[in-house]
């Protein structure tokens, strides 16, 4: 059964293969309870296990350690000097942490 929904000059079409999605004015955001109109089954997959999948698992600290390392070689120009120099700390703290505490604080954050 198709599904419509209309909001600030956008229109919202769904069915069992697509959304469509007619621009409006402006940048919108649709709540959770909108998009469930739509028929679209929302799920909060944040947590997210950081060390399955994979055949041989990458410690979680390794892991974040290159995403902030990758994250860091991005940072171009001085107006982007606090965001490096915030990245080189958080390197050195999440670096400094065994893989027990590391999780451990993952886990009482509900990451």
């Amino acid at each position: 059964m198709p599904l419509h929904y209309a909001r600030d000059g956008y229109t919202f079409r769904a069915d069992a293969q697509s959304l469509a999605i007619e621009p409006g004015p402006k940048p919108i955001t649709l709540t959770r309870s909108e998009l469930e109109q739509l028929g679209l089954d929302i799920q909060d997959d944040h947590k997210i296990p950081l060390t399955e999948g994979s055949e041989h698992p990458e410690p979680a600290i390794d892991a974040i350690v290159s995403a902030l390392s990758e994250a860091l070689k991005r940072c171009r120009g001085p107006e982007e000097t606090w965001m490096a120099l915030n990245l080189r700390r958080a390197i050195v703290l999440v670096g400094g942490l065994d893989e027990e505490m590391a999780q451990e604080i993952l886990d009482q954050e509900g990451v």
